[in-house]
């Protein structure tokens, strides 16, 4: 596992350089498993305490994930998450759980980019997650994508 420390929020970016990876990577507020043939990067910066945003590619398509986390002073409510989606109201958006989230799931494509977005919550841990890429390619990581989502575990925060 790769835990990053405290370390890295000194620092005023971090932009590691992308590492081939299968098994599970543990940051500052999530943990998340990466299957075969996912690279990473890990940005952080002084004002992201315990934020964390991380970028996966997979070697085989031009798509990428992004995931950042953020530590809210109190748990966010489902109405509060539906509300942060942005996704008009009219659009039916279930809730479902995702390893230890739970929160919205909504995938669409615009100006020729596929999209898939997840806006998740754990008590007072928030991921928002997005995946872009060719709309032409959308299913080649589909599944490696779900694997990946299902699997986020939380890192809680430390007490305060």
């Amino acid at each position: 596992m790769i835990r990053a420390t405290n370390a890295i929020a000194a620092i005023v970016l971090i932009a590691a350089a992308s590492h081939p990876y299968a098994g599970t990577l543990d940051l500052l507020s999530f943990r998340i498993d990466l299957p075969d043939g996912w690279t990473y990067s890990v940005e952080a910066g002084p004002g992201d305490e315990r934020g964390d945003a991380v970028t996966f590619r997979h070697t085989d398509d031009n798509g990428h994930l992004k995931i950042m986390s953020y530590d809210a002073p109190v748990a966010i409510t489902e109405d509060r998450l539906r509300n942060l989606t942005n996704v008009d109201a009219r659009v039916p958006l279930a809730w479902q759980h995702w390893g230890e989230f739970a929160g919205y799931h909504y995938a669409y494509e615009e100006q020729g980019a596929f999209y898939r977005q997840w806006f998740l919550v754990n008590g007072q841990t928030l991921l928002l997650v997005t995946y872009q890429g060719d709309p032409f390619t959308k299913y080649r990581v589909a599944a490696d994508l779900d694997r990946m989502i299902r699997s986020l575990t939380v890192n809680p925060p430390p007490a305060r």
